[in-house]
């Protein structure tokens, strides 16, 4: 029975638990939203008391309904990450917190020091939801938002309620706002602090499984061949030979022999086809994705439909990428989802390009799915691309895959994106403001890489500044009023100045966690100073206030930011006391009004920049710590895919047609026996020789895709056996060399292989080559050439080069290079593997 009701709404903010295998960002930012909602309908619950009980005015009446209204774009938005569409979720989000903030400070402008960190709180949680161009705009609209928020904060006058409510009311609410909106800031600066480390962490071991599924894939196709096609030939060979014999003696039993022959080749023909159409279907490079995928649909042991929505042709390496993705999926579902299990596929290119792949299966548990090897294969295949898998399901409820790759990605592989959208214009016009802010925080820090060393100073210079003359103001007016709460505030203003004299010195000397923590201190020390000062500052102090806890994401371990956090904490506590019990120095009687808001303006809006930009180094670290492995895992996927398109050419073209023709040449040495005997014999001796010529394809083709030597005796032996059969000289040395795991093996292997094939093609006829392996805790390589050598920006921009380093990066490896024109090449390999134990 279906729910309906609060009851489905309820069922509708819980959902299905939503896994993005490696990275679970969906959960993250779903459970947040949930908690946001839970401190909102609080609020709401509150402030229906303090209307019931206290002060029965309609304008509290007004304030719950935005706050209800609030409410509703946040189950909104959770309803939108239900839907896999993550970054309308935080667009969602960050619409309801400003235009909430906005219209709320705009009735009470006494909320608008509780309300600044709420304008900052969406862009915080973008972080890790966002490509960069999205990002820039939404840091261009908080700009702007933040801006009419304390604008409106300052100018308008409100509705009057401060005067009507009891002023502990409204002390009570400040007090407990700003601790709260302190939590969620940092709560979302621990998701991206947890991100920034586990990224990089899936990415790396996202790498090494690639390439271990690669070479578990050329094992695979290398046995397959020896098993099947490899063994034919040979029985046929012997059936050929065993013909000619016959042909001699009794012709009459050669006609059944020819007959079986012609039968045997024709299955191994049809054998080596099924196995290159499962390496690299045919009709994927001909017609494209959905023509593939409902082959496989017309193929599929369970009823499967295949449905496209504005679908076309894609570049190899994302067709093929989703095409095995589904492929995978559909096989987990013939394999675990029941025999009544059904299938939907659903291709669909709007904003990007999506499948949802859903079966009625029997589903399982999630804790289950994450850690299958089909999902994980599956995640890194999408990630290497640019894109992301999410997965939804339970037991007895079927599994749901959402793969999606954003229009950026899909642009940035040469797809072509036509029309104008609005979206697109305002996104460039918001970015646009963003990057003049940026541009100013670059040239004050003289710096566009994100480095804390010249924030952190640039930063403590113009807090060294401030307090300093902040101290001297509270000592003229102390001179006058002889208030000592203000000497002890000159006081705190010069132990500060010293603090950022010490901590300038550390920065220098490059201790850039030591000073992380001094500057928080020194942060936190001038947020309280200046809420006592000036009370009508304290919305700028909140965002100073957070400050450090943003700088502390990308550069300290966990313990030391959980500390950073805990402190950010108890100074929102701190800095909310100021304003309701201290009266400051009287800036705000002595000055025009006029000079106190354009004073709390500037210092908001700096302060909103200054926690932006913090914000935006962040994500640059996310970027920038990712990207190096991203490039990496995308050249590991690639370099497969061609692999695998290479072997299908390399079987379609060469024993296939060669046992085709054979079959042929088999049928009609059959018919020939009864009527023309005499012409067999040559018929037969051309079939021995396409035999044999099939074999020797077979055996070189199985050879290069994983040598058997390798498997069976080890690193040395195989290195060996190409060494034999290298162009160059080449000699081999390594006494004491013992077994390793497989996938460190066969990385070396490889990455050897491509030197000598290098060294083949650019040393030189006259070059040689010399391959030094060493063991013990760890193995190590040494290649050497004599050959005409390079330049060494040139060659490690090689594509050998480069998937040498991708390999050895996926087990852990570095590698080096020396080399000069006429000088040969040095490249040195460093594992730390142990030997296999026992071996």
């Amino acid at each position: 029975m279906a729910r309906r009701g609060p009851y489905k709404v309820l069922a509708g903010l819980r959902g299905p638990q939503i896994l993005e295998i490696g990275a679970p960002e969906w959960e993250r930012l779903r459970t947040y939203i949930q908690l946001d909602l839970a401190g909102l309908l609080i609020a709401v619950v509150w402030l229906i008391v303090l209307r019931a009980t206290v002060l029965d005015d309609d304008w509290f009446v007004a304030i719950i309904v935005l706050l209800l209204v609030m409410a509703v774009f946040l189950v909104r938005a959770i309803q939108l990450i239900h839907q896999y569409r993550r970054f309308a979720a935080v667009v969602v989000f960050a619409l309801s917190n400003w235009i909430v903030a906005v219209a709320v400070t705009a009735t009470t402008p006494f909320a608008l020091s509780t309300l600044t960190l709420a304008v900052l709180l969406p862009v915080l949680v973008a972080l890790q939801h966002m490509n960069r161009a999205r990002l820039l705009a939404m840091l261009g609209a908080t700009m702007l938002v933040g801006t009419a928020l304390v604008v409106v904060g300052r100018v308008s006058g409100g509705v009057g309620l401060e005067g009507k409510v009891d002023p502990a009311v409204m002390h009570g609410l400040a007090i407990a706002f700003i601790p709260f909106l302190t939590v969620l800031v940092s709560l979302a600066a621990w998701q991206n602090h947890v991100v920034l480390v586990a990224r990089t962490e899936a990415l790396q071991e996202s790498r090494a499984r690639l390439v271990a599924t690669a070479d578990r894939e050329r094992c695979r196709i290398e046995r397959n061949l020896h098993d099947g096609a490899q063994r034919r030939l040979a029985a046929a060979a012997e059936q050929s030979r065993e013909a000619r014999r016959l042909l001699a003696g009794d012709p009459g039993r050669a006609g059944p022999l020819l007959s079986r022959l012609s039968d045997d080749l024709q299955e191994a023909s049809t054998e080596l086809r099924n196995l290159a159409h499962g390496i690299y279907p045919p009709q994927l490079g001909q017609y494209g994705l959905e023509t593939a995928l409902r082959a496989v649909a017309q193929h599929a042991p369970i009823p499967t439909t295949v449905r496209a929505v504005g679908v076309g042709r894609y570049p190899p390496e994302i067709e093929i990428n989703i095409y095995f993705c589904l492929l995978e999926a559909l096989r987990n579902t013939i394999r675990h989802g029941g025999e009544e299990a059904t299938v939907a596929i659903t291709l669909q290119d709007r904003n990007g390009l999506s499948f949802d792949f859903r079966d009625t299966g029997k589903g399982c548990d999630p804790a289950v799915i994450r850690t299958g090897h089909g999902m994980i294969t599956m995640n890194d295949r999408l990630g290497a691309i640019g894109g992301t898998l999410t997965v939804a399901t339970a037991p007895g409820d079927g599994v749901r895959l959402h793969g999606h790759l954003a229009g950026s990605v899909l642009k940035s592989a040469g797809v072509e994106r036509s029309g104008w959208e609005l979206s697109g214009v305002v996104r460039s016009v918001l970015g646009g403001l963003w990057a003049v802010v940026a541009r100013t925080y670059i040239a004050a820090q003289r710096s566009v890489e994100p480095h804390p060393h010249r924030f952190i100073a640039a930063g403590l210079w113009g807090v060294l500044g401030v307090v300093l003359g902040a101290g001297a103001i509270a000592l003229v007016v102390f001179a006058r009023t002889r208030n000592p709460w203000l000497l002890a505030l000159a006081g705190l203003c010069c132990v500060m100045a010293a603090m950022a004299v010490v901590t300038l010195r550390v920065v220098r000397r490059g201790r850039v966690k030591r000073a992380i923590g001094l500057s928080a201190a020194i942060t936190w020390c001038y947020a309280f100073a200046l809420t006592s000062m000036i009370p009508s500052a304290q919305p700028y102090a909140a965002l100073v206030m957070v400050s450090p806890v943003l700088l502390s994401v990308a550069y300290l371990p966990r313990r030391r930011f959980k500390i950073i956090m805990v402190c950010t904490i108890a100074t929102a506590f701190a800095i909310a006391l100021p304003e309701r019990f201290l009266p400051g120095i009287g800036f705000e009687g002595v000055a025009p009004g006029w000079v106190v808001d354009a004073t709390v303006i500037g210092l908001v809006v700096m302060g909103l920049t200054r926690a932006s930009y913090l914000a935006w180094q962040n994500h640059m670290m996310l970027v920038a710590r990712a990207e190096a492995l991203q490039e990496s895992r995308g050249r590991l996927v690639a370099a497969a895919d061609r692999e695998r398109r290479q072997i299908e050419r390399n079987l379609h073209d060469g024993a296939q047609q060669r046992l085709v023709a054979a079959a042929v040449q088999s049928r009609v040495a059959q018919r020939l026996v009864a009527t023309q005997p005499g012409q067999v014999g040559p018929l037969l001796e051309q079939l021995d020789d396409d035999l044999r010529d099939a074999a020797a394809d077979l055996r070189d083709l199985a050879h290069g895709i994983y040598p058997p030597q390798l498997a069976e005796s080890g690193l040395e032996a195989a290195l060996r056996a190409a060494a034999r059969h290298s162009p160059l000289p080449t000699e081999v040395n390594a006494a004491g060399i013992g077994r390793y795991p497989p996938e460190i093996e066969i990385n070396i292997y490889f990455c050897l292989l491509e030197a000598l094939q290098n060294a083949g093609k650019h040393a030189g006829e006259h070059a040689t080559v010399t391959i030094d392996l060493r063991g013990g805790n760890g193995l190590s390589f040494d290649f050497h050439d004599t050959g005409n050598g390079s330049h060494p920006d040139l060659i490690r921009t090689g594509h050998g080069i480069t998937n040498m380093y991708d390999r050895l990066g996926a087990i852990g490896g570095t590698l080096t290079i020396d080399t000069s024109p006429g000088a040969g090449l040095h490249l040195h390999g460093d594992i730390p593997a142990r030997p296999v134990a026992g071996m």
